[in-house]
């Protein structure tokens, strides 16, 4: 990171120290007009220096399409459930239960309810 001051979007998504409210976020994020048009929501919390955080919001019923993460990812799930399917696996979680998975898998998620969860994305073996 260079020694200039970091301003606006920067600042909020870099930083020595970040602390979040998640509930408070995950208000907002139901409040936008994303989710009040029956679509999920997000907000990237902290991205760079080989680490993304992600809050996410789902309704219930909806699915992420099968895709992969270049680098290894966690799944923390704070409010309602998710199916999180891998392959011939299958792994239901709800609140404060932790997913994780190896870079590069192809994966499905899937809302059984409302649902707000964490992903942090790490960055690939090797990579920035």
């Amino acid at each position: 990171m260079s020694g200039r001051p970091l301003h606006g979007w920067e600042q909020r998504l870099r930083g020595r120290l970040q602390r979040f409210d998640l509930e408070a976020e995950a208000k907002n994020l139901r409040e936008e007009r994303a989710w009040q048009e029956g679509r999920r929501n997000a907000i990237t919390l902290r991205k760079g220096e080989g680490m993304n955080v992600v809050l996410l919001v789902m309704k219930q019923g909806d699915r992420l399409e099968e895709h992969a993460a270049p680098g290894p990812i966690s799944l923390s799930v704070r409010e309602g459930r998710i199916r999180f399917i891998a392959g011939e696996e299958v792994a239901e979680a709800g609140p404060e239960s932790l997913l994780t998975c190896e870079a590069g898998l192809r994966h499905t998620v899937e809302a059984l309810s409302d649902a707000v969860c964490v992903l942090t994305i790490a960055a690939p073996a090797g990579g920035a």
